[in-house]
Parts: structure tokens; C-alpha cells; sequence
């Protein structure tokens, strides 16, 4: 699948890993996001048009939970499917509608691909989990030419608040996500499916450096711990 990936993306002349990405994730309480945030405020600048969001993720997994058994397995690689749309702060024009993503990671590389969807942001974010809609909509993966476990439902609905930052230095991309919460989880997959919020938040830091840029190696002492964070398996651990 990985291969037929970097093929979409990349062309078939790319070299193996030209498409892939490293992605450095750490965690630190929810207690001191707001401290981290004011940090990388002083040190990096806003990232574009959505330097600050509300995203909203629902993941989907197969009956057994196969794609959540290779997070909590450690499994060297891992496959997330997912539906996301995003909000913006009032008075700032974002986008209305969603994006269907394939992402995959090998050790600490990753690659996605992403496509949007006719689903809406404004429906979206009431729609029920059990809506026919959010099945109907994986038949996007098939006109990608793209192969995934099947079948596929959606298991859990996540939402945070991310701050997208790059340090303009070495150009690194930097985001916060923090406020995380479990929305709720597909009855009979997640118990009574009732969510609620996440103790942790985490940095990411993406780019194709194997450590951190020298800038910002304080994240690293800042009550942070470097970790493989999966949002999906600590959601799907509070609801269980």
C-alpha cells in the first residue's frame, strides 16, 4: 500500500522514501499546554491561513478494531483512516467541507493521502456514527486505487484544538494540539459511547530531521516526554 502511495504522489521515477515524512510527538500534561503554547508563540511564527483550528477526526476501524490493535500492539507499521474537517476562529473564512485520509507510518516515517469529500463540516458535526453517510463515503479509498482492511466503520469521534506554528530558522513545521476530548464512540465498540476529555496534549514536529532543529530543543524540558502518542488509543481507552 505504501508503495502504491508514493506512487500517486511522487511518480513512479521518486526514490523509496522521497515522499516520506518524520514525525517527532511530545507529550506533556493537559495542565501545562497552555505554558507550551505561550513558548512556541515567543519562539516560532503562525503557520499560514489556519494557524488555529478546531479538529474534528472521526476514525474508522474494522468490527474487531484491527487498526487500533496495531497502535496498542506497537506494530512497526500502522494504518489510520480517517474523516476530518476543521473550524476556524470566528471571522476568518475556512473551509466547509472534509477530507477522507489514508495515513500510514513505518517506525518514524509516515505518508498520507487525502481527498475531500461531498460530506460538509456543518452536518458533520451533529451526524451520528451510525449514519449510513460516513460508510458510504470510504468508496473514495477505491477511487484511489488504494487497499485497506474492510470492512471499515467509524469507531470514534475526536475533537481538539491545534496551534500550527513553523520555526523560521530550519523551517520545521510545529503544531500543539491540546483540549483533546472523545466525543463519543460507536455503541457496541466503545461500551455506552459517552466520551469526555483527555488528560495529555502532545507537540508534533514534522519534517525530515531525525532529532530537533536546535531551536527548539527546549520542547524537550519543557515537561515533555518523547513518546509514540496515538490520540485515537488514548480516546479509545477513556471510553472503554
Amino acid at each position: 500500500m505504501l508503495e502504491s502511495i508514493l506512487h500517486m504522489q511522487l511518480g513512479s521515477a521518486a526514490a523509496p522514501d522521497a515522499g516520506l515524512e518524520r514525525e517527532l510527538k511530545f507529550v506533556l500534561a493537559e495542565a501545562r499546554a497552555a505554558s507550551m503554547l505561550a513558548f512556541l508563540r515567543a519562539l516560532c511564527r503562525p503557520d499560514g491561513r489556519y494557524a488555529t483550528s478546531v479538529v474534528s477526526t472521526i476514525y474508522y476501524d474494522t468490527p474487531g478494531l484491527q487498526l487500533l490493535g496495531e497502535k496498542t500492539d506497537s506494530d512497526y507499521q500502522k494504518l489510520k483512516v480517517r474523516l476530518r474537517w476543521y473550524r476556524v476562529p470566528e471571522g476568518q473564512a475556512g473551509s466547509p467541507g472534509s477530507f477522507l485520509e489514508v495515513k500510514r507510518r513505518i517506525g518514524a516515517l509516515r505518508d498520507k493521502v487525502r481527498i475531500e469529500t461531498p460530506l460538509e463540516a456543518a452536518t458533520l458535526d451533529h451526524m451520528s456514527l451510525e449514519n449510513p453517510a460516513l460508510g458510504s463515503v470510504l468508496e473514495l479509498i477505491t477511487s484511489l486505487g488504494l487497499s485497506v482492511p474492510m470492512p471499515l466503520m467509524p469507531a470514534l469521534l475526536l475533537r481538539y484544538q491545534r496551534h500550527r506554528f513553523v520555526e523560521p530558522i530550519s523551517g520545521t513545521r510545529v503544531s500543539l494540539d491540546m483540549n483533546i476530548t472523545a466525543v463519543r464512540g460507536r455503541r457496541g465498540l466503545f461500551g455506552s459511547g459517552a466520551g469526555g476529555p483527555l488528560p495529555a496534549a502532545v507537540v508534533e514536529i514534522k519534517g525530515q530531521a531525525d532529532d530537533l532543529p536546535r531551536a527548539l530543543r527546549p520542547v524537550a524540558h519543557l515537561g515533555t516526554r518523547k513518546a509514540s502518542f496515538s490520540k485515537y488509543g488514548m480516546a479509545a481507552r477513556a471510553l472503554r
